[in-house]
């Protein structure tokens, strides 16, 4: 696979009896990443401790939404990602930490830096700007926040925005896995366990980082660009092609338009799910016109882009390793 351009591989430290690996899969996966240089992602959360919190908190009958954070606490975030990073370090490898929820996850990683892990990590917008306090909404509302790791605590969130300012968190991304509230998350009406784990997030993540961080002034545009394009780009073996405007780069262009406005709502988003978690946010900033190698595939709102017209890229193996 990596000789076929597949270079990234993502790996679950929670969810057991499903997803779940143990840590042995996981070191024998990044030493043969040492090997051929292809780059593990993680995703970190201690499954084991989880689960036991889980099956206690249905068996004293606590089954609200709300109990879906609160059987996820952030330390069992910090240590598997503690024990990821560990890993990495003896195997001599980057790792790459998906969707960063907590600042105890935040200072893991930054003591790892500090000391010479080559880690890379990354946020999402709902933890930037949305707290645990979701989850409690009334009646089955917080079900549409059930994704993993949880929303949490307030406080996190200024830590998220420090480390993205600061170069410890190298990407924002969005951990994007819609399901619609009715017919699809309502079936955990009674159960939280049965709600569907995830949250529509793609379409506005652009907007938000601008509009919460450039526009208040937490990052530069420039910081703007490298998190959503030129990091990722870099560290999935894209790049030059991708995330950089040079000479022999495919044009993918975004004309944005810092003076639009925006309401956001499940009435007008293009995403195919029935409600949205930041359902009347108001953001200053937003794309115009979206150009992809070249042709204009968005304009004014219009989406002009054809079926067929998708390319597979070969990514490179090996760029994980590049300081960013």
């Amino acid at each position: 696979m990596v000789g076929e351009g597949v270079t990234s591989f993502k790996l679950f430290m929670a969810y057991p009896g499903t997803l779940m690996v143990d840590d042995a899969t996981i070191f024998r996966a990044m030493l043969r990443t040492a090997e051929n240089g292809a780059l593990i992602a993680i995703h970190a959360e201690n499954g084991g401790v989880i689960d036991v919190l889980i099956r206690r908190a249905v068996a004293e009958g606590k089954k609200a939404p709300i109990y879906h954070a609160l059987t996820r606490p952030a330390a069992a975030e910090a240590e598997a990602v503690h024990r990821a990073l560990t890993m990495a370090e003896i195997a001599g490898v980057p790792v790459y930490i998906v969707h960063v929820s907590s600042g105890a996850a935040l200072k893991q990683i930054s003591e790892a830096r500090d000391r010479g892990v080559r880690a890379w990590a990354e946020t999402c917008p709902q933890y930037l700007l949305l707290s645990v306090d979701e989850l409690a909404r009334p009646g089955f509302e917080g079900a549409k926040y059930v994704f993993t790791p949880p929303l949490r605590e307030t406080p996190n969130q200024e830590k998220l925005w420090e480390g993205l300012a600061s170069g410890q968190l190298q990407v924002l991304a969005t951990d994007h896995c819609p399901f619609n509230y009715a017919g699809q998350k309502d079936r955990g009406q009674d159960d939280f366990t049965r709600i569907p784990n995830g949250a529509p997030v793609i379409e506005h993540r652009l907007q938000l980082l601008y509009h919460y961080g450039v526009n208040a002034g937490r990052i530069s545009v420039n910081r703007f660009v490298e998190l959503v394009s030129t990091a990722p780009a870099r560290i999935f073996g894209l790049y030059p092609r991708k995330g950089a405007l040079e000479a022999g780069s495919d044009a993918d262009l975004v004309l944005w338009d810092p003076q639009a406005e925006h309401v956001i709502s499940a009435q007008s988003h293009h995403m195919r799910v029935d409600y949205s978690m930041f359902e009347g946010f108001r953001v200053k900033g937003s794309a115009r016109t979206v150009l992809s190698r070249g042709e204009v595939i968005v304009d004014a709102g219009s989406f002009l882009g054809r079926p067929g017209r998708g390319l597979y890229l070969k990514r490179a193996a090996g760029a994980g390793a590049r300081e960013l």
